[in-house]
């Protein structure tokens, strides 16, 4: 546990702030969303759960900064990269499967993440205020236009609107694969007595990077209308 002095200047909340958020992340390698709690986050950081609420509101604020904080690193690592992996001589549907491929690696190589983004609208949305909700839709807004205009640069022929809506569609289908493709205990169990449920597993990686290449096929069509 650490132990901290009050902190007197915008530097020492900033670095107060970090080491909440850090100690966030810590916990959610060891375990999932559901079982994080702020008193155990206060344990750990050495504050006391009113003290940590002066930087954060709740438990959720804090996963959606953190959420915040994992996009915005993600979305710069893969805007700078994945261009330069896609040959740019292929025809728009080998451009769309090689973004597709590189999209669905990126994620699947980043757990956290895409935890906190299957549990963005149905858990860390609520139990916040509209100033930390906005702020958050701000800052994801931001990272969407990032990914769209990468998807924009390898797929010219999407045009503004298609790229933003791939954008949006490849967030959601992250969340809700993710979810599906890590099925509670229980449902482990069924799978392991019962072999016949086996065709219900979703494997991730590969699930996503087949949705996210017939997503953009059908948008590469619809704009050639």
């Amino acid at each position: 546990m650490n132990s901290f002095q009050r902190a007197r200047n915008e530097e020492q909340r900033e670095v107060r702030r970090r080491s909440i958020l850090e100690t966030a992340a810590t916990m959610l390698s060891e375990m999932p969303v559901s079982a994080m709690s702020l008193n155990e986050l206060s344990r750990r950081v050495g504050l006391a759960k009113s003290n940590v609420m002066r930087y954060f509101e709740s438990r959720e604020a804090v996963l959606l900064d953190l959420l915040e904080s994992l996009t915005r690193d993600f979305l710069a690592e893969v805007v700078d990269q994945l261009p330069a992996c896609v040959d740019r001589s292929g025809s728009a549907i080998a451009r769309a499967e090689a973004v597709a491929s590189g999209l669905a690696a990126s994620f699947a190589s980043r757990k956290m993440l895409c935890e906190l983004l299957s549990a963005q609208a149905g858990i860390l949305e609520h139990n916040v205020s509209a100033e930390v909700a906005a702020r958050y839709k701000r800052g994801a807004h931001d990272g969407l236009a990032g990914l769209a205009g990468m998807l924009q640069e390898i797929l010219p022929e999407l045009g503004d609107r298609a790229a933003a809506e791939a954008a949006s569609m490849t967030i959601v289908l992250v969340g809700a694969l993710w979810t599906h493709s890590h099925p509670a205990a229980a449902v482990r169990a069924a799978y392991a007595t019962d072999p016949s449920l086996v065709f219900l597993r979703t494997p991730f990686a590969a699930t996503l990077e087949r949705s996210i290449t017939i997503f953009l096929i059908g948008l590469l069509a619809d704009s050639d209308r």
